[in-house]
């Protein structure tokens, strides 16, 4: 009789060690699992970051330029405004060159604009003219960009301008008598801004026209 108590009770203890051992697979199991969902949340987060950040750079790179409360767009906006000659550090003149311009009724000078400050600068495009006749009263202008009778047009391309260093514009006329207008002087703006200097210039020319090209690094002139 003993004998078959022992027997059940080892029997009991058996049955009890497989479910606990069971148990044990089972947890570990589930515990494996749920290291691996962390980790896939863990790269799953940090691929989210990366995106953000990516993001927010192409934002910041959208803005360069455009007024920002930021410091590396304000920092592009100075570098920006420093690269390019303000009007009042550029002065500008007629200046023959030591070339004569004059053929077939037509009549021509250089725009001359020297960099009077201290730092390098970048120019280009088209100088902006308008006349004035006797007492500075405005004369109707026409100015046309472009190849003039004695020169061809460089295109607008950035000139870079050192400290004292100049840049060049061909500027031509005719003297046909077509609608003659008499000039006294002549307004010039170097960057075509409202800030001009304004120079002698006592010409007859035809239907108040001018034309000009744009900046150069020499006097264009054709050989």
């Amino acid at each position: 009789m003993s004998h078959r108590i022992r027997n059940r009770r080892v029997q009991k203890a058996g049955v009890a060690a497989l479910i606990a051992a069971a148990s044990a697979v089972a947890l570990t199991a589930c515990g494996s699992s749920d290291s691996s969902s962390d980790a896939k949340g863990s790269t799953s987060a940090a691929s989210s970051s990366v995106t953000s950040s990516k993001s927010d750079d192409t934002t910041i790179h959208s803005q360069a330029g455009k007024q920002s409360t930021t410091l590396s767009n304000s920092a592009a906006g100075t570098a920006q405004a420093t690269a390019e000659c303000q009007p009042g550090t550029l002065k500008a003149k007629l200046d023959s060159a030591g070339t004569s311009q004059a053929e077939m009724n037509h009549r021509g000078t250089f725009l001359r604009v020297t960099n009077t400050g201290q730092e390098t600068c970048v120019i280009s495009g088209y100088a902006g003219v308008a006349l004035e006749g006797a007492g500075h009263t405005a004369i109707k202008t026409t100015a046309r960009h472009g190849d003039t009778y004695f020169a061809t047009d460089p295109g607008a391309h950035p000139i870079t301008l050192g400290p004292g260093k100049s840049a060049w514009a061909d500027l031509v006329w005719t003297t046909t008598g077509a609608s003659t207008a008499h000039a006294k002087y002549l307004q010039i703006s170097p960057t075509g801004s409202n800030s001009h200097s304004t120079v002698a210039f006592d010409q007859d020319l035809d239907n108040g026209t001018l034309s000009l090209t744009a900046w150069s690094s020499k006097p264009p002139i054709n050989s």
